[in-house]
């Protein structure tokens, strides 16, 4: 897919202005602070139904207006596509070919890969992160996927509830007790198949995702690996009846722990995701800049394995990554992007390209203060 063009109308610092795109590498170019990023959220928007930034809808509209408007025009599997997407304080709406659409639906038929600055916290930071990264992959791979996480985390909302109103004496343990005994069921069956989704997905994109680290870093000898905790125990191989089996028994342990905490202690809201580089734990073993190659790598890996799935690429859109890698990194993401053909909108205050890199089959956009600069 690629975004022909879009419209900002009162859009964070944007007044009104149309941006029109090319189907290759889009350079957004300017200093801090003057709307780059605030371009690319308006991107995510479209294709993920929320933004990649924290903020109520009212960081998401101008100073002194009331509502903001943004339309854009999308090519998808050789279908055209025009996506409105109306916000005020208290809501969103979103239009597609004049017909409203959920944030879901939304997300289901249009896909990007977004690499941010808060990714680049993915590796040493919670693990919450790590979870949220390979959900981002599912989604991508099937519109199923999105059905299920959602589904999962309505009922882990409902559990949590339950268990809520019992610390806060709003029901009795006899209560409480039928209620989760009438909601395990089918919670641990989401819970599972949540579970079995991410390792599976884990195993499939493997061998893009260390192919990517090895084109990254230049170095064919690095082997970059996955391992899917839960209870501290890694369960990549697991059979999918011994995954709800354990899931099921680490509850009936911990139920003591819920009933006095108020909220679900397990579940794939606490499994954990470690990568490994060499084997070894690379929250605690790879320099920063090895982390944040790892994390480009999965991105980059994510892109091929959707082209793989689905027969077309999907958006990458890159904020403020260049400044983060070094010139090696820089040049091999660069023209890594270039051979795979993917529409790409890279933001950036500095603009250097390599040698190699063909000028024309890109478009570079300047902007300043919410506008694009001749």
């Amino acid at each position: 897919m690629y975004f022909k063009k879009i419209r900002l109308k009162d859009f964070r610092n944007f007044s009104d202005q149309t941006f029109k795109f090319s189907s290759g590498i889009n350079f957004l170019v300017g200093e801090n602070g003057q709307g780059k990023s605030n371009l690319l959220e308006a991107l995510t928007l479209f294709t993920q139904g929320e933004s990649f930034r924290y903020g109520d809808n009212s960081s998401l509209i101008k100073e002194n207006a009331e509502e903001s408007l943004v339309t854009t025009e999308v090519e998808n599997l050789n279908l055209e596509y025009e996506l409105k997407l109306s916000i005020l304080k208290s809501r969103r709406h979103f239009l597609i070919n004049e017909k409203k659409i959920s944030a879901l639906d939304l997300k289901k038929k249009f896909n990007s890969v977004i690499f941010s600055p808060e990714s680049l916290s993915t590796i040493k930071e919670s693990s919450d992160l790590r979870r949220h990264l390979v959900d981002d992959l599912l989604v991508s791979i099937s519109s199923q996927n999105a059905e299920l996480i959602y589904d999962f985390r309505k009922a882990l909302k409902t559990r949590n509830r339950i268990l809520k109103d019992f610390v806060e004496k709003l029901q009795s343990q006899e209560t409480t007790e039928r209620l989760l005994e009438s909601l395990d069921p089918s919670y641990f069956r989401l819970a599972a198949e949540l579970t079995k989704a991410r390792i599976l997905a884990l195993k499939e994109i493997q061998s893009e995702f260390n192919n990517a680290m090895q084109y990254i870093s230049k170095n064919k000898t690095v082997d970059i690996s996955v391992e899917y905790l839960v209870s501290d125990e890694n369960i990549m191989d697991f059979l999918p009846q011994k995954i709800i089996d354990s899931m099921q028994n680490r509850s009936e342990e911990l139920r003591s722990a819920e009933m006095a905490s108020g909220g679900t202690l397990v579940g794939p809201h606490k499994h954990q995701i470690l990568f490994l580089y060499g084997q070894k734990d690379s929250r605690f073993y790879c320099s920063q800049g090895q982390q944040r190659a790892i994390i480009l790598s999965f991105k980059m890996a994510q892109v091929v394995y959707h082209r793989r799935v689905h027969g077309e690429y999907p958006v990458l859109l890159l904020d403020d990554v260049l400044s983060e890698l070094d010139s090696t990194k820089k040049e091999a993401l660069i023209l890594f992007l270039h051979e795979i053909k993917t529409q790409t909108f890279i933001t950036t205050t500095d603009l250097t390209l390599p040698e190699s890199f063909h000028v024309e089959q890109t478009a570079v956009i300047s902007i300043r203060d919410g506008k694009i600069q001749e």
